[in-house]
């Protein structure tokens, strides 16, 4: 029976800001080449085959779905980053092409006249996804942009970590 594994991506916008600057293009994004304090991915214990960090070793089998998602440390409440190309590097054939998915949620939200009876509201979110067709490792990029809270874009970047996909 297929499972799907979420990814979690927490992104250190303020210190990539401070470290990179802002970059314009979303086209020569600034590639983030030691990415091991400023970019963190993790999943659930059992499909973790690694400890969490900007590398990943998931347990996982052909016919499991990946879905990755991105937050920022501050929970998008001072920066956003939103992840916008993948490119596969190398193992092509051990992942289908991943693509953005988006979806309509209900969340939950705190109510402050009776905080044991939260409220909801819809929104809009989104994923990317690929379907795993065989183990191996999957070398990838991923380029993300920052926006600030009031959405204004500052910067485009870049990171090429790796995914171990282990039975």
């Amino acid at each position: 029976m297929s499972e799907f594994i979420n990814v979690l991506i927490a992104i250190d916008a303020e210190t990539i800001l401070g470290r990179f600057g802002g970059n314009t293009d979303p086209d020569a994004p600034a590639s983030i080449a030691d990415s091991s304090e400023l970019i963190y991915m993790t999943t659930r214990q059992n499909q973790l085959g690694s400890a969490p960090g900007s590398e990943l070793t998931i347990n996982a089998s052909p016919m499991d779905v990946i879905r990755w998602r991105e937050t920022t440390l501050s929970l998008n409440a001072e920066y956003t980053g939103i992840l916008y190309r993948f490119n596969t590097l190398s193992g092509q054939d051990l992942i289908s092409t991943p693509v953005p998915r988006s979806v309509v949620l209900s969340e939950p939200q705190p109510n402050s006249h009776d905080p044991l009876n939260p409220t909801t509201q819809k929104i809009s979110s989104y994923y990317w996804e690929c379907e795993i067709l065989d183990t191996g490792s999957v070398t990838y990029n991923f380029s993300f942009m920052i926006l600030n809270h009031k959405g204004e874009k500052q910067g485009y970047y870049t990171w090429d970590p790796f995914i171990n996909i282990q039975p």
